[in-house]
């Protein structure tokens, strides 16, 4: 491999190292690590840099090294093709302990990935793309096709432009091998499927990080940024837009948002919404069966109220991927395709309400002493306080 493909990470690093704050003081959240963990990506996908960074703190002396691990998948599915050197500077502060202790420590770069993350443009295409790629029958035929093929063309299927960009998504997957023991392919190569990425044009550091990403965590995922900027480059110049988010509140400081279909609290919440919101329930009563709602309706909050980013990378063929994943979600979830629109229009128009019953939940839940948020008085403060 090249010289500047084996120097991109150290400059990536290097980059990084520039980023350390001064006196930087954090009190860690009075949750649990399932809550902080989710705020944690909530956060980051709506551009909240402070509650990211609260979210960061609390799961770190939670969980200590678990973070590394999520802020490199966060990195994929959040920011991706919109922000390489972001992902580059996430995957090399996040695999190198050595160098976090020589420059900042864990927890002030903890701190310091959950603000570039924040801050930085965001892409879930690579998300849409693997879970379209994996899941959605239409791709049926282009699975077995993948799979039945060789290592030497699926290759080339990766680098041919006119193939749909599953087709190129599940050869890239195939061939590298990347997965659990379920996902993985006799001969897979991942050195071949990064010197692919690389005679294609995909920027050095961000193969680099790619390969890094992909051997630490063995998520998929990793693959389909490199063919995201791919097609985001190809004949068109991408660009950032702002969105809006949903509005929320805070209890004991958390935003709720963080309660969604991930946390045990936010599913209870979700099922007491269909509870007390009549048009929903009679939508899924109508449309969605009896076993599949609960399901239906974690997935339709999801997108109504935890998937939103703050800004994303637009480019030819961005939207349509994203209505393939989501179709494909709520169609995993039990929702028939023509129900999917008008589920998904009905929960966005209900997530005050969605805030409402969240904040009872939690009350009642409390009022049983069963216990939701930790006791965090004793818990310490994270001080940053000097430039390394």
């Amino acid at each position: 491999m090249e010289a500047k493909m084996l120097n991109a990470l150290r400059d990536a690093k290097e980059r990084l190292a520039e980023q350390f704050h001064t006196n930087v003081e954090l009190q860690p959240l009075q949750t649990d690590q399932w809550v902080a963990n989710s705020l944690l990506q909530k956060a980051i996908r709506r551009g909240d840099t402070g509650a990211a960074q609260r979210a960061a703190v609390t799961f770190y002396l939670q969980k200590g090294s678990a973070i590394w691990r999520r802020f490199i998948i966060i990195a994929f599915e959040d920011v991706g093709a919109a922000a390489p050197e972001i992902v580059a500077m996430t995957v090399a502060g996040s695999t190198d302990a050595a160098w976090r202790k020589k420059t900042g420590g864990d927890a002030a770069t903890a701190i310091l990935l959950a603000r570039l993350l924040a801050e930085a443009p965001k892409s879930r295409s690579a998300e849409h793309l693997i879970t379209a790629s994996n899941h959605h029958a239409s791709v049926e035929h282009e699975r077995l096709l993948v799979s039945g093929s060789s290592l030497a063309e699926n290759l080339a299927a990766i680098g041919e432009e006119s193939n749909t960009l599953s087709h190129r998504a599940l050869a890239a997957w195939c061939v590298s091998g990347i997965g659990w023991k379920r996902s993985k392919v006799s001969g897979s190569n991942l050195a071949s499927v990064l010197a692919t990425f690389q005679e294609l044009g995909v920027p050095p550091e961000l193969i680099e990080a790619t390969g890094l990403a992909a051997i630490s965590s063995r998520e998929a995922i990793t693959l389909m940024v490199p063919l995201i900027w791919l097609a985001a480059n190809y004949g068109q110049r991408p660009f950032v837009t702002m969105m809006d988010v949903p509005g929320t509140s805070n209890i004991d400081e958390v935003p709720l948002y963080a309660l969604d279909k991930h946390t045990r609290i936010g599913r209870q919440a979700i099922r007491n919404l269909v509870k007390y919101n009549s048009q929903i329930r009679g939508f899924l009563e109508t449309n969605v069966l009896s076993a599949h709602r609960s399901d239906a309706a974690y997935m339709a909050a999801f997108y109504a109220d935890a998937a939103p980013l703050a800004s994303k990378l637009a480019w030819r063929g961005a939207d349509g991927l994203e209505a393939f994943g989501t179709e494909t979600d709520m169609l995993r979830s039990g929702v028939p395709m023509e129900a999917i629109g008008p589920f998904l229009t009905l929960f966005r128009a209900n997530v005050d309400h969605l805030n409402q019953v969240r904040l009872h939940t939690v009350f009642a839940k409390r009022e049983r002493s069963e216990g939701l948020w930790f006791t965090a008085e004793d818990m310490p403060v994270v001080r940053v306080d000097k430039r390394t």
